[in-house]
Parts: structure tokens; sequence; C-alpha cells
């Protein structure tokens, strides 16, 4: 049952009249069995039930005691156990295979002629999201952020609330426990605003996301047929294709939960207008990045080992180029997590980990140079030109890390890599660009729609786009909303090519 099918909005529009309708004092059970059934909708077997009761009593029992023994040695090694019991269901669904991978390339390495023969695990969707919400949930009451939740139905919800399962965001206990468990009236308005996220979600994901598609995994599907400009086109395709199908989810995760009365947190913030990679990545899964700056970073680097190399690096090299040493490390290992988290493949590792951190490491130790030649030839960099220059250049650093991250294997993206170095411009004259899985009406309809996407993500840099368009007069207001629900119905993609299971981060 995913976020773009028939199904889902008919789940969807049950829930809300029954969740609506049932005594307020209720209705966070009504949710509470809503997203049982979305979780076991697809996948309800015996291996799934005990997932799920592993991470739901690790986290409700070892929550209870770890409250009890609050800023104690025992309360230190309660949650040790909590996170290493959740980790633990987490690495055996997601990262058996890369440990045997792993262990196949050692051999192989030595000559040893043994493989192990990977294998398949049945996981439920969004397990890295529950499984890192809750572990989030047991570090919040060890610091005293948060109480832990006596009712183990309730402590179910906050790890089961349907709408975030498939893409997130990230949700912290103390911030959503109110929205959660609270009575909620129907509100209009909030319906209304509700409605038109959702709208604006499936025009992203129907209209711009799945055309896009089409045309990458045309290239990508037949890489010795597609060199040079085709690849290049799929490679940028790629980075908008990835951003329009998890911001649209994100946008109709947001909108059903807006109609419910629940605020969740912002997960995208115009994130292509980003003038560097570390200003990319505070706004591109900005849950993502505060959960593993708050929980991982931040407390390895106050550990006393990066403490112990900061004071010896400083001792070494001097205070600031220590620091940065420390710093570099810390930020090297929350780099490796991140791409560990998207997947137990060393694509992702490469892509999504290791090249962001090179990325942001040369930023940072080349800015004064680039700064000392800006100055020295005289170039302005409070400019509309200079600034156009760093998003391009921010989104085209961007879009070559995706190359590992769409890649099947790190070999495939070097083919690709290569690929993009073979040019020609022969496709200009003879047409072909126009049979790579779009035809000339496709292309057209995708520039009109990345343009609207480019005036939006813009308009919303200076506020709520929704209440700039709901303070216009009623005529242009419902133009503009009946334009966007006809161009879903008429433009959106539904048929051949069409796959409503590829959401890119519904594994993760």
């Amino acid at each position: 049952m995913e976020l773009t099918t028939f199904s889902f909005f008919i789940f969807c529009i049950v829930t809300l009249i029954i969740y609506f309708i049932v005594p307020k004092k209720i209705q966070w059970v009504i949710l509470l069995i809503s997203s049982f059934i979305f979780l076991f909708w697809n996948n309800f077997n015996a291996s799934t039930i005990i997932q799920i009761l592993i991470i739901l009593l690790s986290s409700y029992i070892f929550g209870i005691l770890i409250e009890k023994n609050y800023n104690t040695k025992k309360g230190k090694y309660l949650l040790i156990l909590g996170i290493v019991a959740i980790l633990c269901v987490l690495i055996y669904l997601k990262y058996t295979n890369l440990f045997l991978i792993t262990i196949n390339h050692i051999l192989n390495f030595l000559n040893i002629g043994y493989r192990f023969e990977l294998v398949h695990r049945n996981s439920l969707i969004g397990i890295s999201y529950y499984s890192l919400i809750m572990i989030g949930y047991l570090i919040d009451i060890y610091r005293g952020v948060c109480k832990s939740q006596k009712n183990i139905f309730k402590c179910a919800l906050f790890m089961s609330y349907f709408p975030i399962l498939p893409s997130g965001p990230f949700i912290r206990y103390n911030s959503i426990e109110e929205d959660l468990y609270g009575k909620h009236k129907f509100n209009f308005k909030s319906f209304c605003n509700g409605l038109l996220r959702i709208l604006w979600g499936l025009f992203k994901i129907l209209v711009i996301s799945q055309r896009l598609g089409m045309f990458v995994d045309t290239v990508y599907g037949n890489l010795s047929s597609y060199t040079g400009f085709y690849t290049i086109l799929a490679v940028l395709f790629f980075s908008l294709q990835l951003y329009t199908n998890f911001s649209g989810s994100i946008d109709i995760i947001m909108g059903i939960s807006e109609i419910l009365g629940i605020t969740l947190p912002e997960n995208f913030k115009a994130p292509f207008f980003s003038k560097t990679i570390t200003e990319f990545w505070r706004n591109w899964h900005i849950t993502l990045g505060s959960w593993l700056r708050d929980y991982v970073f931040y407390p390895l680097q106050k550990s006393n080992m990066i403490q112990k190399l900061a004071k010896k690096s400083k001792q070494k090299f001097g205070k600031k180029i220590g620091k940065k040493i420390s710093l570099y490390i810390s930020m090297l290992v929350m780099w490796i997590l991140i791409g560990i988290w998207h997947g137990g493949k060393y694509t992702f590792i490469i892509g999504t980990g290791l090249l962001q951190f090179v990325f942001i490491f040369l930023e940072d130790i080349l800015s004064p140079i680039s700064n000392k030649i800006n100055k020295k030839l005289n170039i302005n960099t409070d400019v509309f030109s200079y600034k156009l220059y760093q998003c391009i250049r921010t989104f085209l650093l961007f879009s070559f890390s995706l190359i590992f991250f769409r890649s099947n294997s790190v070999s495939q993206a070097l083919l690709i890599i290569r690929n993009m170095f073979d040019l020609d411009l022969s496709f200009i004259l003879n047409g072909n660009l126009f049979k790579v899985g779009l035809d000339v009406l496709d292309f057209m309809v995708l520039i009109i729609s990345l343009i609207c996407l480019f005036i939006v993500e813009l308009l919303s840099l200076s506020g709520s786009v929704r209440e700039k368009l709901f303070k216009q007069n009623i005529v242009f207001r419902w133009l503009i909303i009946y334009i966007l629900l006809f161009s879903i119905i008429i433009f959106g993609c539904y048929g051949v090519g069409y796959d409503p299971a590829a959401f890119i981060y519904r594994n993760f």
C-alpha cells in the first residue's frame, strides 16, 4: 500500500472519518490500529511480528528502567543494552549481506575459493526510521529530555505512526507527544491546507518524478547504448527525480498529518538553492541530519577518545589545526553512518557518505584560498551571478555523488562516470533524445513542471506558499488549485513505466 495508490487514499479517508467521529479520548487508538494495518499490509508473517515486538519491547521496557535509574551508571548500562537490542534487529535485517560481501571480498583477495551465499531477509517498511526514532527516544529519557511512556500501546503508536513509515521524517517524543495522543476536532482550514499539500506532493511524484524516472531508467538500463550527454542528462535528472520523489512523499505525509492535527518537523527547505554542500545538507533530509548531529556527532565530539585526540593534536599541530582534526574525524564517522543508514551497499556508503564528507572537507580547507582569489581578482561575491554559480556548483557536486547512490555497484558507477566523457552532439540533430523513455510532449510537460517547481521553491524561501495562496482572491486561488488538480489527472504518469512502489527512500 504505497502513498500514491488508490488503496492508500481510501485507507486514509476511512481512517480520517473514524478518527473524527469516535470519542476524542480514543482517537489515538484509531491511529494505532491504522498504523498496524498499514505496517502489516504487505508483509504479515511471524518474522515481521517478532521484529516489531523486539524493538517495541526493548524501547518500552528499557525506557521505563532508564527513567528509574536516571543519572546513574546503571542507567547508562541500561541505555547501551536497549540501543544494542534495537541495533541487533536492524543490523540483522539490513546489513547481513554487507558483512557477507565484505568477507567474500577479503576471501577473494586472499585467493580462497570459498564464498558465503547472500541471504534474503523480510523486513518491515521504514525499519531504519523507527529503529533510530526509538533509539533517540531512549537517549532522550536518559538525558532527562522526556519521560518514558508507561502505556505500551501509546509507545507502539509513537514507534509506528503510519504516515511517517515510508519516508520519515524523524520525530522526537517530546515534540510530538501532545499532538499524537491529544484530542483533535476537525478543522476545515487544516483540512484545506493538508489537502493542498497532498496535491502538491502528488504533482511532484506523478508529473515530475515518474517522468524523470522513465528517462533515467532507460539510460541506466542500457549503459552500452547511451553515453555522453545522455548519461550526463540522466545523472542530472536523477537528482531531480530523487528530490521530487522524496519531498513529494513528505508533502503527502505532512498533509495527512496536518488534517489529523499532528504537526511534523519539516524535512526540506529548497535544497537546490544552497550555495555549498554544507548548506545543502542543512536543507535536505533535515530531520536525519538533526538526529545524527544530536545523537552521534555531538556525543562523539564530547567523548573521552575524541577529547584526548584533540588535546594531542593541538599540542602537535597547534590549537587551530588540532581542533579541526578532531572535528573532521567526528564528521567522517557521522558521514559513514549516513551512508550505511541508506542501505547495506558500498555504493550508498560512497555516494551519500564518503563523497559528502570529502566535499565538505574540501569546502572548509579551500574556503580561505577561494576568498583570497576572489578578493585578488576583484570578484563580487554578493551578486546574483556569483550566487547562481554557487548553486549550480552545489547541484553538480550532489548529482555526481548520486551516481553511486543510483548504481547497482561501484563498477557500474565508474562506467557511468567514464561514459559521461564520451561526448557526441549528434543527438541534438537526429531527434534521438525524444526516444529515451520520453517523447516531445513529455519533455514539454517536464520543463513547464520544473519551472513551476522552481517558482514555488523560490517563494517558499520567504514563507509558506500555501498561506500566500490563501490570501489571494477566491477566483485566482481556485484557479491555481484546479490547474494543480487537473495537471495531476491529465499529465500524471500512471501507464507504462509507472511503479507505485518506486519510492526511493521506501526501504531506508
